[in-house]
């Protein structure tokens, strides 16, 4: 029977995931090798992490004959915005639109510097479900910088959470709601299976850190019953050993079973199994390349054409060459006719230098795009426990970008009686270095059940870049 096979990438948290899988036409998914490598420790902190991947990546591969090149890679969950919509009613025809204008409202970056997907959950439906996905496109460059430079291809982008889904609807035949739970070394997967549909949340909690992943499990069926309007889990099917399943046995009300798929592998599994969820980050610069492949063929046959006509201008040249040898005149206009070669190649000199100078202006300009990047990422390292970040826009003054205002919810039962979290909080964020006394609390909504909400405007520093 014809197989292909496909090198599976699960690039985490903490290292690669490798599985060279063997594909048959039926759709049966073969493992012809697997491995696992950390990241490459000692390297210094400055160092960017596409290079990281790339090294660790080449230790992976080092002694093993793979016979393909051709590579179906993940991006860990962490580093993914996902959001669910209901899109209006609207034509087949203008489904693709629609979906464009909800991912530029959605999506809290520049919709050119980021690279998303979408799938639609039901396209039958009036007013249906869409998953959009969306990775800062500087990330996903990176890694297929990181793959490219081992001399692999890649041929598809995922991300874990969809990846898993796809591996736990191809063993296990079912249409009950169910949880799957991937428990990783720095961080976890949960997965809402729900009829057609998927929700996911990544945690930054890993094996060594099980009680606090029960509390969050907790969380996350509340908050997808609550939020989402989902249908609660029947069961729960965790892919992370027997010491995961044993403990989440022990302090979930929700039946909980051993995962069918091979621990550590679901995600490689997932990315070479038929995609019931089908998300596809394939950056645009990659995308040019595969349509340049298309066209080769025919810019081979053209320039066979042109070496055939350079080869009779040639010729040509070289009677007429032989015949100028014979008169002095005629060595004189080729001469001045170099001169005139030297005299042109003066102006694309300029042209050279002016080109330079303009490659250092977009580098710089390449160094700024990871501004909001670091300023996420600054907000969520100064929440405290207990406090997610909802949702995120720039706030502008005359024209001029002067801070973000965010959306935080808080879960009450983390909070000290008698203290004030969101005052505390504004009073943390005017202490880092990237922000200011300016930052303020722009709204306080009354408490929910177990939650409240607060909307806080934070201000920049003096002399944060742009």
């Amino acid at each position: 029977m014809k197989t292909e096979r496909i090198i599976a990438l699960d690039i985490g948290a903490d290292g690669v995931r490798m599985a060279v899988l063997d594909r048959t036409a039926s759709g049966v998914v073969h493992s012809a090798d697997s491995g696992y490598c950390e990241y490459v420790s000692g390297l210094p902190a400055e160092l960017p992490r596409e290079a990281v991947v790339a090294m660790t990546l080449k230790q992976l591969l080092e002694g093993r004959s793979l016979n393909s090149r051709r590579v179906h890679l993940s991006v860990d969950g962490q580093s993914v915005f996902s959001r669910i919509v209901k899109l209006p009613m609207v034509g087949k025809d203008q489904l693709q639109k629609t979906i464009r204008h909800e991912a530029v409202q959605h999506i809290p970056f520049p919709i050119d510097e980021v690279v998303w997907d979408a799938h639609v959950f039901d396209e039958n439906a009036d007013e249906p479900d869409v998953l959009l996905v969306a990775v800062k496109a500087d990330v996903i460059e990176g890694l297929v910088h990181s793959v490219t430079a081992n001399g692999l291809s890649v041929e598809h982008i995922s991300v874990a959470p969809v990846a898993l889904a796809n591996a736990v609807r191809s063993s296990e035949k079912t249409d009950e709601p169910l949880l799957v739970v991937d428990v990783g070394r720095a961080g976890s997967n949960l997965v809402f299976l729900d009829g057609n549909r998927i929700f996911f949340r990544t945690l930054p909690v890993g094996g060594n850190q099980l009680d606090r992943l029960v509390q969050e499990i907790e969380r996350s069926i509340t908050f997808y019953k609550g939020q989402q309007q989902g249908n609660p889990p029947r069961r729960i099917s965790v892919c992370g050993g027997a010491e995961a399943v044993e403990l989440l046995q022990a302090h979930l009300s929700v039946p909980v079973v051993p995962s069918l798929i091979e621990p550590g592998s679901a995600v490689c599994m997932g990315l070479a199994v038929a995609q019931s969820v089908s998300i596809d980050l394939i950056p645009e610069s990659l995308q040019r390349q595969r349509d340049l492949q298309k066209r080769q063929p025919v810019w081979l046959a053209c320039m066979t054409v042109l070496m055939v006509i350079g080869a009779v201008w040639i010729y040509n040249l070289n009677v007429r060459t032989k015949a100028a040898e014979h008169s002095a005149g005629a060595a004189a206009e080729n001469v001045e006719a170099l001169r005139t070669v030297e005299r042109q190649m003066l102006p694309l000199e300029d042209q050279i230098a002016l080109l330079v100078r303009t490659s250092d202006v977009y580098a710089t300009a390449l160094k700024q795009r990871t501004f909001w990047l670091e300023t996420l990422s600054e907000i969520s390292r100064l929440l405290p426990d207990g406090m997610f970040l909802l949702a995120s826009e720039p706030i502008h003054s005359m024209e001029q970008l002067t801070g973000v205002r965010i959306s935080v919810v808080s879960y009450l039962d983390k909070e000290a009686e008698g203290q004030d979290v969101v005052k505390q909080l504004r009073d943390t964020l005017r202490n880092s270095h990237r922000f200011d006394e300016k930052t303020r609390v722009f709204s306080r909504p009354s408490k929910k059940k177990f939650a409240r909400e607060f909307v806080l405007d934070v201000s920049f520093a003096e002399g944060a870049e742009w």
